[in-house]
């Protein structure tokens, strides 16, 4: 026994030893250094002619922005160095991340799936739950947030900024000043992003053909000439036999002159998204922000939670898998219910049947196979590879010796 004890103690100092003498020394951060061109981008222009304000009612000023580029892909604006803005929200998948909830700097995960950039400056409201009106206040919280950056002391990310000499160059042309401040960062990570535009997809320029031709109605109401027939299926699908342009809409199809929905995802739901009470006066539970689907083709998986990985999946919960939330926005509901959906959707049904106890019934589309595959062509020719590839919106960082 005694012998055992021996073997077992000699054993377990063994493992000590190894386990703190083997153990890898910390290998600090490589260092990574911004490579920036001779002159500067042009974030003013949009990439090609439009038929709106990509940035809405801002003028975006060019060294402003190139300084903004940098922010927003420096590692050095969270707390560790370890992650960015573009962590996140990456190019090759329209400035969102492919997977439901991202990991911060010190990987733990969000609460809610990485919503895309793009055309912010036709935007009202940011966040999921809209709790933010102002883009340049917006910038700065993903980095103060104790899970995607944690650098929540302002003084201490002013100070980490104004010792990196790179930045000495960049806030000089941008505000004609090397002085830091907390505003100056958020104006200039506010200007990048506004900058990040979509213009240049297949939508786009079918809308900007059919304008050309003195046409005066709602150009989403008339086949596109660049479309194929499944294209233009799609287009009629979403714009007109059903209600998904009711939610989607506005030019960037993102709901912005809109209130936040509530889509029946769930019957009740665990996140609660927008805070305050409805119409009727109940607390709201599952009301959040209508995602724009541009770039939609690149932006899975979907919703606030991620829980769809494919577009097809979207359509078909669309199509019959909407839950009876009671605060199921009109969109969605029956027409007995206040629906806004058209007559031809599923069968009338007798008013006393309609629920008094506060049930709601969902809308069901019935759609064809030919019209779910038509409607993910359609989606298709949101995709705009201009933004997805143009270089002033990548990351300019290289890794130096």
């Amino acid at each position: 026994m005694k012998n055992y004890l021996l073997s077992i103690g000699f054993l377990t100092t063994v493992l000590i030893f190894c386990f703190t003498s083997c153990k890898p020394e910390e290998v600090a951060p490589l260092k990574r250094m911004p490579v920036l061109p001779a002159e500067v981008y042009d974030y003013a222009t949009p990439a090609r002619e439009t038929f709106f304000e990509p940035f809405g009612d801002s003028i975006i000023n060019n060294h402003v922005a190139t300084l903004g580029r940098v922010l927003f892909y420096d590692h050095q604006l969270s707390l560790n160095n370890r992650v960015s803005c573009g962590s996140c929200h990456k190019q090759q998948y329209g400035f969102a991340d492919n997977r439901a909830f991202s990991p911060g700097f010190q990987n733990a995960l969000t609460t809610r799936n990485t919503q895309t950039i793009g055309n912010t400056g036709t935007q009202r409201g940011f966040f999921w739950d809209l709790r933010e009106e102002i883009l340049d206040h917006m910038v700065l919280q993903p980095i103060a947030n104790h899970v995607e950056m944690g650098l929540d002391d302002t003084l201490l990310l002013e100070d980490r900024i104004r010792q990196i000499e790179y930045y000495i160059p960049l806030f000089r042309n941008a505000f004609g000043s090397e002085e830091v401040s907390t505003r100056k960062i958020g104006l200039a990570l506010a200007q990048f992003v506004k900058s990040v535009t979509s213009v240049s997809s297949r939508y786009d320029q079918g809308a900007m053909m059919v304008l050309g031709s003195d046409f005066s109605g709602n150009v989403n109401h008339v086949p596109f000439p660049n479309y194929t027939e499944m294209e233009n299926l799609g287009k009629h699908v979403f714009f007109m036999k059903f209600a998904c342009s009711q939610c989607h809409g506005g030019v960037n199809l993102d709901g912005s002159l809109s209130a936040p929905k509530n889509i029946g995802l769930d019957a009740n739901y665990t996140d609660a998204g927008m805070p305050g009470v409805d119409e009727r006066g109940r607390v709201r539970n599952g009301f959040f922000k209508t995602p724009s689907l541009r770039n939609v083709q690149f932006t899975a998986p979907y919703m606030h939670d991620g829980r769809f990985r494919t577009l097809e999946q979207v359509i078909e919960f669309y199509n019959s898998g909407v839950q009876p939330h009671p605060q199921l926005s009109e969109e969605l509901r029956v027409r007995e219910q206040g629906g806004l959906t058209f007559e031809h959707l599923g069968p009338v049904i007798p008013f006393d049947q309609v629920p008094t106890d506060g049930r709601v019934l969902p809308q069901r589309m019935f759609m064809t196979g030919e019209e779910k595959s038509a409607l993910v062509a359609f989606l298709k020719t949101l995709t705009d590879y201009q933004t997805l590839t143009d270089p002033k919106f990548s990351d300019p960082f290289q890794v130096v010796e």
